[in-house]
């Protein structure tokens, strides 16, 4: 559709744009310690309800499923909305169909006049639909012979999807509606996330496309320099060349042929396509945003649901029955591109829902996305809070079961996000204050507060920095077995309770000398380093008595995979049991610090299978405890080692509980706020803790505080202290404001 046709569609219609007295610009710039969204050049709390797309037909009141939702939210002062847009409503058909846009946006400004657009707009186009039937050869090919959607590699794909957005957001502005739009957030793979759903999570393998194939050929001809010979060093093979290199067939993508680690001598063919599908997958998010940023000339926001590398090791099986689900999404999704998603200044926010794996009562609301990651690159984070109220009748996703449960959860989310200075939308039926009188009040209260903590100094302020490391995760298998105990579970269960806020970064960060200093240093999944990273690593580390944790096997790979990789990283003797067994930890010397206070039934590891079992064999290391693992064989696993300027504690098993944690933080001297297992949230200037068992409390406070302010009960709780002495309800989330002199 050309520029001429916009034109005389705008002709024909009133302008919806122009009840706004001014065109809307939204920028992301840093604003008392994080990124914050501005909105006409003011900082602005980035507090969304995301609806159901606006449907065709009259704007009348009640013919839109969201609108008693979305007036709801209006009147409690929440006028941005986030809704689907693009393939599967204005991608259509080869030429677009716009004719519904003004009716449908009409839909959301007949509800709220003051509103304001987030589009969420898909750019992949469904298999049964007219694309795949114009462009076959272009769809991705799975290694059971089944096509499925466009194939990441298509450049016609891309050509394409690149001119519908020109073209759709050129109609907003002919129609005045783009006046009224904050934000374009570009989608492709399953439901926009940027994750091939069948390809990712099962046995089926992509991509065997041929676009994909001279993708990858394209990609190993820039990644050895045009020079053969290293192709052929590299892959260890010397038949292979830049023109026959074929994508690794499924068995080589699902398995290691060691039980956790690729080996980099013998296994580089895989590792390569990984990092070339992550690679592709963040230039395509990259690209559609700079197609974003500038049709919109800079003035609107871009970015993407991506960089799920907290969070990507559940499968299939967490989320349908699925015989063939063993294995972790993280390689074959594409997300693992993040780091220069993070580095684009194309890319303005980036959006995921916040952590499945914990949802209910007692659990934590984090982002998928590293955070603390995302707000040193000048990213700004959105959490999509689609919390299953008591509202909901499925009984899925820790759905809570009344309106006190609801009322807490939703806090707790609201709490995380202000405290890391994130942005929130809430679901129109989930949050839906139409049918829950009591949400309008939460609506109201996050409104004001997330306006009102604006001001607030929002810097991160934690002692513990927690690394996951992007690189490692391309040389392990996709087998789940490490990533759901040593990320997945990590995080929710012991992480989340230690009693204390934690940041969480990409290694790399720490190696290329972007963080302001922790006292403790967390590494999930520090497997793979080369040279260069554990040089950077060992100057960024041991200095001004820092503490680092080491899980399982870190250092193992290098060059190739030894125990000696990980003696140089972590500075641990080591010796290893080569069996597969789920490795189980247990206590065996109390007088230390990090142990002193627990009880020798303390245990901690995984029933999944894992290989090598790296035990310390150190005479100049303080044994803590014993792992033990295939045959009853037990060893010492629990380990401290002190340096002149750092000291190194090692765990043979991952799944380390929250009370060993607590210990071991105490020991690099981070301040704990509780000690209950409640979790935590805090900044200079907030505290928020979400409690499922409720109970007196008494809070060690970081320094004085002149006066504290209970901010959802709107009352003074304490004044001139540096101890808070409260009692929480059971099931609930307090939120604190803490004025210091």
């Amino acid at each position: 559709m050309t520029r001429r046709r916009f034109a005389s569609l705008a002709a024909t219609a009133p302008l919806l744009g122009a009840q706004s007295a001014t065109a809307t610009t939204a920028q992301v710039r840093f604003h008392n310690g994080t990124p914050t969204l501005f909105v006409n050049g003011q900082p602005t709390f980035a507090g969304y309800l995301w609806t159901s797309p606006p449907t065709p037909g009259p704007p009348t009141p009640g013919k839109w499923d969201a609108a008693d939702s979305a007036r709801a939210a209006a009147a409690s002062g929440v006028h941005m909305y986030a809704f689907d847009v693009g393939a599967g409503h204005e991608w259509t058909r080869p030429e677009y169909d716009f004719s519904t846009v003004k009716t449908r946006y009409g839909r959301v400004l007949d509800a709220d006049p003051q509103a304001r657009f987030h589009l969420r707009c898909h750019l992949e186009i469904g298999i049964d639909d007219w694309w795949s039937k114009l462009h076959p050869d272009e769809l991705e090919l799975h290694s059971n012979g089944r096509r499925y959607t466009q194939s990441f590699a298509s450049t016609v794909w891309r050509t394409q999807a690149k001119a519908f957005l020109k073209a759709y957001i050129a109609y907003l502005r002919e129609t005045g509606l783009l006046d009224r739009v904050v934000a374009v957030q570009v989608g492709g793979g399953h439901t926009g996330e940027w994750v091939k759903g069948e390809t990712s999570m099962y046995t089926v393998c992509g991509d065997y496309s041929e676009p994909m194939r001279r993708h990858f050929r394209a990609w190993l001809r820039n990644r050895y320099n045009n020079d053969e010979t290293a192709l052929r060093r590299a892959w260890n093979d010397p038949q292979i060349s830049f023109a026959n290199a074929e994508v690794p067939p499924a068995a080589d993508q699902l398995d290691a042929r060691q039980p956790i680690f690729r080996d980099p001598k013998v296994e580089s063919r895989t590792i390569d396509y990984f990092r070339c599908l992550a690679e592709l997958c963040g230039d395509l998010v990259i690209d559609y945003c700079r197609t974003v940023k500038e049709v919109t000339n800079n003035l609107k926001l871009a970015g993407a649901f991506y960089g799920y590398v907290t969070e990507l090791a559940w499968n299939g099986e967490f989320f349908a029955e699925r015989p063939d689900s063993d294995y972790s999404t993280y390689q074959r999704s594409g997300h693992l591109g993040l780091r220069a998603v993070l580095n684009s200044p194309y890319v303005d926010f980036l959006v995921s829902p916040y952590s499945y794996g914990f949802r209910g009562m007692g659990g934590d609301g984090p982002s998928m996305v590293p955070a603390e990651s995302a707000r040193i690159h000048n990213k700004l984070v959105l959490i999509e809070d689609d919390t299953r109220t008591h509202l909901d009748t499925s009984g899925l996703y820790g759905r809570a079961v009344n309106l006190e449960e609801s009322t807490a959860i939703l806090r707790r989310n609201f709490a995380g996000a202000m405290s890391r200075g994130q942005g929130v939308w809430w679901t129109s039926w989930g949050m839906d204050a139409s049918k829950e009188p009591a949400f309008s009040k939460l609506y109201h209260e996050f409104s004001d507060l997330g306006t009102k903590l604006l001001a607030t100094d929002r810097t991160p302020s934690s002692d513990i920095a927690v690394l996951i490391d992007d690189e490692s995760l391309f040389y392990q298998t996709s087998r789940h077995n490490f990533d759901i105990p040593g990320i997945f579970q990590q995080k929710l269960w012991g992480l989340a309770h230690l009693g204390a806020p934690v940041d969480t970064y990409l290694l790399q960060d720490l190696i290329d000398n972007r963080l302001k200093p922790y006292k403790l240093y967390i590494f999930l999944n520090a497997f793979r380093l080369d040279a260069d990273r554990r040089r950077a690593l060992a100057a960024a580390l041991h200095r001004d008595k820092r503490v680092a944790l080491w899980i399982y096997a870190a250092g193992y790979v290098k060059d190739d995979l030894s125990a000696a990789n990980a003696t140089e990283l972590t500075g641990f003797q080591f010796a290893t049991g080569d069996r597969p067994w789920g490795p189980l930890m247990h206590l065996t010397n109390f007088s230390h610090p990090i142990t002193n206070g627990l009880t020798q039934d303390l245990t901690w590891g995984t029933n999944n299978k894992l290989a090598p079992i790296l035990y310390v064999e150190d005479p100049a290391a303080t044994v803590l405890g014993q792992v033990v693992f295939s045959q009853g064989v037990t060893r010492p696993g629990f380990a401290v080692k002190t340096f002149p300027y750092w000291t190194s504690i090692y765990s043979a098993a991952p799944a380390l509980p929250a009370v060993l944690l607590r210990n071991i933080a105490r020991f690099a001297g981070v301040h704990i706020y509780s000690d209950q297992g409640d979790v935590v949230y805090a900044t200079k200037d907030l505290l928020a803790i979400h409690t499922l068992s409720g109970g007196p409390r008494r809070i060690p406070l970081p320094r004085q505080a002149i006066k504290v302010e209970d901010l959802f009960a709107n009352r003074q709780v304490a004044k001139n202290t540096s101890t808070l002495q409260v009692t929480l309800p059971p099931n609930s989330t307090t939120l604190y404001l803490i004025s210091h002199a």
